[in-house]
């Protein structure tokens, strides 16, 4: 497949999201930058840094909002 950005692109949308989702790895930013960027461009998209960056962001919300909490919350009528 045709790589159409420079590393230069990747690394600076990587570094944006990595300081806006810091609870997360940085290699987990990243291989969600890289993977954002190979699907966009397989799906035939322009993969400009704005576009990779607005959707590798919904990904990393979502990865953060589906955490289970770290410990498990007694339900109604249940001992804790």
């Amino acid at each position: 497949m045709l790589k159409t950005y420079q590393p230069v692109d990747v690394q600076r949308v990587t570094a944006r999201l990595h300081t806006e989702f810091q609870v997360l790895p940085q290699r987990s930013v990243e291989r969600c930058v890289a993977d954002t960027w190979r699907c966009a461009e397989h799906l035939g998209f322009e993969a400009t840094p704005a576009l990779v960056e607005r959707i590798a962001r919904e990904h990393l919300r979502a990865l953060i909002k589906s955490e289970p909490p770290s410990t498990p919350q007694p339900r109604n009528g249940e001992l804790s």
